[in-house]
């Protein structure tokens, strides 16, 4: 029933939006609303159509990539104009604009909400944050890098941004976890080439983007550039216990994993078969921030992870603060600590409101 109701959910929402900006821009131009209709719930489905068939081969020709890039932005522009016409109606009950006031105040905050949003966007900070440790006999600066999302938007030189960023927070340690590139389009040794000047060994764990572009391919580019690739594997650097996991569901019943693979390893089995707690702190690194009372049970102190965006936009950072059991920055959980990243690249929409392009930059001390 679960599985139903989030896409019924949505249908229901999209028709209302196109019902209110219909009725609305009809005000604004002072006409009919019936070509409207027409027009909106078609910009919405084909919005929705090439966002989400990003990862396609089809979408790498010179038409499928304008297409791809051109309905992911409109697909924010939408959401914000439907957001600020509603909050514009608010102010409405006190000011009352005429229509064609209306419609500029509506149209100017739009631009200026986007326009701030996609730069937002491609604008990586470096986000500090400091966690002790049991067990850690000396302090480590690890940078944990996820959710680069190469492909339409983002290419070598988005990573080598990245890099240059990375290398002045001069980390011993650099986790990847996952989502690297999120389409075929820039998939080729080129666009990480950058990787190669990182001036710390990168452990790198696979997403679920990954897997919709082909992850052989996503992982063979990165060892080629000298990525240690983790495929549910153990390693030992700078005094830690490094876990690095496939993209996994946290347990059988699990039906929240975006497209993990069914009937393999889970994050309930590894952690019973993988785990095993000794002197030194244990860092697992997974894409999906899930399964966090599994890796708690088997003596996990940090768990490092992405996937989520933190929501990525207004207002589905609150949506995404009940739907993950952490969404973003640092939590605890009994004995261990969690800390998902908002990711340096973004899904859909070109933008960010609410949270920002990051690479987290972590100070790992002895426990006190």
């Amino acid at each position: 029933m679960k599985n139903h109701l989030l896409p019924l959910l949505l249908l229901a929402v999209i028709i209302l939006a196109v019902w209110y900006l219909s009725r609305r821009s009809a005000f604004i131009f002072g006409c009919k609303p019936t070509w409207f209709y027409i027009g909106y719930a078609l910009l919405f489905v084909g919005c929705a159509f090439f966002t989400f068939a990003g990862a396609r081969p089809w979408t790498c020709s010179p038409l499928g990539h304008v297409c791809f890039c051109f309905a992911s932005e409109l697909l924010g522009v939408l959401l914000y104009l439907l957001l600020i016409m509603l909050a514009v109606d608010i102010m409405q009950l006190f000011a009352h604009f005429p229509a064609r006031t209306f419609g500029l105040i509506v149209g100017l905050l739009t631009a200026g909400v986007c326009a701030a949003a996609t730069i937002n966007a491609f604008v990586p900070r470096l986000t500090p944050v400091t966690v002790e440790l049991p067990n850690l006999r000396q302090p480590v600066r690890a940078v944990l890098l996820t959710d680069t999302h190469l492909g339409h938007f983002r290419g070598r030189r988005h990573v080598q941004r990245l890099v240059n960023k990375i290398n002045q927070a001069q980390p011993d340690l650099i986790f990847f976890t996952g989502d690297c590139f999120e389409s075929p389009y820039n998939l080729n040794i080129r666009t990480v080439e950058p990787f190669r000047q990182l001036n710390a060994p990168v452990y790198f764990v696979s997403g679920n983007h990954d897997g919709y572009v082909g992850t052989d391919s996503v992982k063979s580019l990165l060892r080629q550039v000298g990525v240690r690739v983790m495929d549910t594997e153990v390693a030992e650097a700078c005094g830690l216990q490094i876990v690095g996991l496939d993209y996994m569901r946290a347990d059988e019943q699990d039906g929240n994993s975006m497209h993990a693979p069914v009937g393999d390893a889970t994050i309930e089995s590894v952690s019973k078969e993988l785990i095993r707690k000794g002197e030194l702190p244990i860092v697992v690194l997974h894409h999906n921030p899930c399964g966090g009372e599994y890796l708690e049970k088997a003596g996990v102190d940090l768990y490092l992870a992405g996937h989520t965006h933190g929501g990525q936009l207004y207002p589905l950072i609150w949506i995404n603060d009940r739907i993950f059991q952490f969404n973003r920055g640092l939590y605890r959980l009994g004995n261990m600590q969690a800390y998902t990243s908002c990711g340096s690249g973004t899904f859909g929409p070109p933008m960010r409101l609410g949270t920002r392009s990051e690479i987290t930059v972590m100070e790992m001390r002895p426990e006190k």
